[in-house]
């Protein structure tokens, strides 16, 4: 069962590497942090997954185009049940369908040099529905 949280976690960590964010945003150089965590198993950390991408001007226009990534291997035919942007926040709820049904929510501020916010989302995993939380973060490092 370990094995099975630890691929979700894996998925959804390969998810945020589809780049685009928002026009406040400067493009350049950016870390992208998930941290992810299982309802159901609170001892199970996973180390957070962390990359680096550039970001383009054009990247920078959507965020629902960065979180639209939860599209990942397992899950298909996602889509936006609710979107909505407030100043520099996204909210969002999102349904997915495939292997990994998956049903989120979440909220996600940002500004020239970062990103903050948090996902829920809950899992269909051979039958047995599973929730996680993710923390979202980013930083401008620089140029590209």
């Amino acid at each position: 069962m370990r094995t099975q949280w630890m691929i979700i976690v894996a998925l959804q960590a390969a998810a945020f590497s589809t780049p685009g964010l928002a026009a406040d945003m400067s493009p350049g150089l950016w870390e992208i942090t998930l941290e992810s965590r299982v309802a159901a198993q609170p001892g199970f950390v996973p180390e957070p997954f962390r990359i680096k991408q550039c970001l383009t001007a054009a990247d920078t226009r959507d965020p629902s185009a960065l979180l639209g990534g939860i599209a990942n291997p397992g899950a298909s035919g996602c889509s936006y049940s609710d979107k909505s942007y407030s100043g520099n926040i996204f909210r969002f709820s999102m349904l997915c369908g495939g292997s990994f049904g998956i049903k989120s929510r979440g909220e996600v501020a940002f500004s020239a040099n970062t990103i903050n916010g948090t996902i829920s989302a809950i899992v269909d995993v051979g039958g047995e529905k599973t929730e996680l939380s993710n923390k979202i973060s980013a930083r401008r490092l620089g140029g590209c």
